[in-house]
């Protein structure tokens, strides 16, 4: 990836970060699973941005990405992260 493409990325990725965080926020119900979702949208985007159509429309590239991750990882997503001894007993 050459230097121009990669400012491009950061460029469209800046311009599109609040967007694609308030989609992660929906589909994970945590802004843990949020981060965790959008971490691993925009890797995965970064490492296949040469696939990327220049003339389609970036934003909805990256929510393309970050529904297929949702549904690959969407049990560890919606688990809870802290549960408390009372829960466990019941």
């Amino acid at each position: 990836m050459t230097n121009s493409e990669k400012q491009l990325f950061e460029d469209l990725s800046i311009e599109h970060m609040d967007s694609l965080y308030t989609n992660a926020i929906r589909l994970a119900r945590s802004t843990i699973g949020a981060e965790y979702l959008v971490q691993k949208t925009y890797a995965y985007a970064f490492c296949f941005f040469d696939q990327y159509d220049k003339n389609s429309n970036f934003n909805n590239w990256l929510n393309e990405i970050l529904i297929i991750i949702y549904t690959n990882v969407n049990p560890y997503v919606q688990a809870p992260i802290y549960t408390s001894l009372v829960e466990i007993e019941k």
